[in-house]
């Protein structure tokens, strides 16, 4: 609504400049004429209206479009009025006595209470605001019922008689008390604004100090254009410029209210109009003469106009967004353009050629800054512009990029200007969408680096399967058979084929063992014949001795995955081989459960316990590399009562068929 009345604002008084025109030519014009200062008022406010018309600061804008809305429609009553012999001209001519009272009060009265977001600066206020709304309406009254002689008339409408005009309104003490009353009232709002401008920080602070001067310069204009006998008229109406001005350098400078896209494309639309208007009047006053004003020209004219429109808007809206935003693209379309770069990067070399030089260029661009430089954790350094020296400080902000409370990296921007506090907020900001692009660069990183240590470990795993092969098992075969085929020739005599092959058994067995021994190494056999439990049980009953018993207590657990269940068996043998060995424990309890969604391991023991001086061996650092491989953690706990050894690994995907447990159980079925 405020949107509309704001409209409504800028329509009635230029209205009224148009008939102030006609009456100017008519040689209407009656002094002293304040028309200008009810244009320049109804057309600022207005505008601020209209331009808030998405913003959250709803009361200001309310109040904008009551200012603008009571000065036009005060400027159209009174030249309406002055046309002369015209309907309503009784009615006009009071309307436009009082009228503007209602919006040059409400300036200094009530809008400063108001700024810059609409709310109170603290509930305290509340008193002086209802103060400042009453003195609205005592002035408003005080001028509807003031005698038109006694109101700054033209001289040539004094003899006309106010309908409800009223002694009363003239008297000393009247003037005086609505004098003192108007200002207590202007005197609050504007303490108000100090004190909002002392208590803020930063941004708010920036956008409270241009309102502070905006409010200083009006008070100033407003008094000198009273005071001085030959002061122009149109001083009068440049005093209604500053707190507009200073709210228009607030959304563009400091974005207050966020309404720079509604700025950019009022704008274009505005630019965009007069072109048209332009092209289609020009049109229609030169082929007037060939085709007829009124026939063919207009024609020509809305085609013509209607064929310019289209790629002068486009070029419109990337000038207007450039002054406004600093791109030639709006915010959102920037952020999307962003987004849109980093879902098609699939892979971290075309993540950092791609995502990370376009944040740098978006960064500088947005800030209007020369430099701007991305540097990650791991060493990766992007740049837009020229290179930011590390011990750099003039003119250079640094601002840490994070994601998820986890540090990715610095960004550096450097700007000849230097930066305000404004430009520090907004960089923060930019900085945080920066961590973002930044924390994926470095997670793709990460990810290669897996991808190519998986890849480097396969390999070593399989050279060292080669090896084995190779050096232990492949020459006991070759020695084997060229035993047997030594026993086999015919010139062998029984005796000595007998112990040929007598001495080719305990081979044969040393080489089965090893070659058992390379496959228990590669994976466990039993876990895949009988299962994770029946294995974890085996293994307690082999471990167990006199001095020591293993016992494992392994609740019902889903079917785990290849890697999971191997991961379990290797870390129970390996705390219960520790606890049996050197924990001069009686006895060691394995429990396995699942919990939330994780595979629970705790192997306890009632030993002595770890020396705290003692350091992680092979063994536990096994352990624990093989929980956190698996996105799991280990932990150990010790003391006089044993030792606990506790691992967490989340269960992730279970296995499409049936586990070893199951499978083995349909076998024996």
């Amino acid at each position: 609504m405020g949107a509309v009345a704001g409209l409504l604002a800028v329509v009635t008084g230029s209205l009224g400049g148009l008939l102030h025109a006609a009456n100017a030519a008519a040689e209407r014009v009656h002094a002293p004429s304040f028309w200008f200062l009810g244009l320049v008022t109804a057309v600022a406010y207005g505008t601020v209206a209209v331009l808030l018309r998405r913003s959250p600061a709803v009361w200001v804008r309310r109040l904008s479009a009551v200012i603008g809305t009571a000065a036009g429609i005060a400027l159209l009553a009174r030249e309406w009025a002055w046309l002369g012999e015209v309907p309503l001209a009784g009615l006009a001519l009071w309307l436009g006595s009082w009228l503007w009272v209602v919006s040059y009060v409400a300036i200094l009265a009530v809008l400063p209470h108001l700024l810059p977001d609409g709310q109170l600066a603290s509930p305290r206020w509340r008193p002086a605001v209802w103060l400042s709304v009453a003195t609205v309406l005592v002035a408003a009254v005080l001028w509807a019922t003031t005698p038109y002689d006694q109101q700054d008339f033209p001289q040539q409408l004094r003899d006309l008689a106010n309908p409800i005009g009223h002694p009363l309104a003239t008297h000393p003490l009247t003037v005086v008390t609505v004098g003192a009353l108007l200002s207590a009232s202007t005197s609050l709002a504007a303490a108000s604004l100090v004190v909002r401008w002392r208590r803020s920080t930063g941004l708010a602070r920036q956008q409270l100090k241009w309102l502070l001067l905006g409010m200083a310069a009006t008070v100033l204009l407003a008094v000198l254009a009273r005071a001085l006998p030959t002061a122009p008229v149109e001083l009068a109406g440049l005093a209604m410029l500053p707190i507009p001005a200073a709210l228009a350098l607030a959304v563009l400078r400091f974005s207050l209210w966020e309404v720079d896209v509604v700025i950019s494309r009022s704008i274009t639309y505005v630019a965009l109009s007069v072109a048209a208007a332009v092209v289609y009047l020009s049109i229609v006053w030169l082929l007037g003469s060939v085709l007829g004003v009124w026939t063919g020209a207009p024609v020509v004219a809305t085609v013509a106009a209607a064929l310019v429109a289209l790629p002068l808007h486009a070029r419109l809206q990337r000038w207007a967004n450039l002054r406004v935003h600093g791109d030639a693209e709006e915010p959102h379309a920037s952020l999307a353009r962003l987004g849109e770069r980093l879902a098609a990067a699939s892979d971290p070399r075309s993540l950092w050629a791609e995502v990370l030089p376009g944040v740098a260029r978006q960064l500088a661009t947005a800030l209007r800054a020369a430099s701007a430089e991305l540097t990650l954790v791991d060493g990766t350094t992007v740049r837009h512009g020229a290179p930011i020296h590390a011990g750099a400080r003039a003119g250079v902000v640094r601002v840490p990029l994070s994601y998820g409370g986890v540090r990715s990296g610095e960004l550096a921007v450097r700007r000849l200007g230097g930066f305000d506090d404004a430009d520090i907020l907004a960089l923060d900001r930019l900085a945080a969408q920066a961590g973002v692009a930044a924390h994926t660069v470095l997670l793709a990183h990460e990810v290669q680096r897996a991808r190519e240590a998986t890849i480097v470990a396969r390999e070593e795993e399989r050279r060292q399967l080669r090896r084995d092969l190779h050096d232990d098992i492949g020459p006991a075969l070759a020695a084997i058979a060229l035993h047997a085929e030594t026993a086999l020739r015919p010139s062998a005599g029984d005796g000595q084929a007998e112990a040929l092959l007598a001495r080719l058994v305990p081979r044969l067995n040393a080489a089965v063992a090893d070659l058992r021994a390379l496959v228990h190494d590669l994976r466990p056999p039993d876990l895949d014949e009988f299962g994770l439990t029946a294995s974890l049980r085996e293994l307690a009953a082999r471990l167990s001795t006199d001095e020591v018993s293993v016992q494992v207590d392994v609740v019902a657990i889903p079917p785990l995955s290849a890697a999971l269940d191997v991961a379990a068996y290797r870390i129970v043998a390996e705390a219960v081989t520790n606890a049996v060995r050197h924990a001069r424990a009686s006895e060691v309890v394995v429990h396995v459960s699942t919990q939330d969604g994780d595979l629970l391991i705790a192997v306890a023991d009632d030993g002595v316990g770890m020396a705290p001086e003692r350091e992680a061996g092979l063994g536990l650092s096994s352990m624990r590399l093989r929980a956190e491989e698996l996105g799991g953690a280990l932990v150990i706990t010790t003391g006089t009562e044993g030792t606990r050894v506790l691992a967490r690994i989340p269960l992730g995907p279970t296995r499409l068929v049936g586990d070893a447990e199951s499978r083995h159980a349909e076998h024996r079925s």
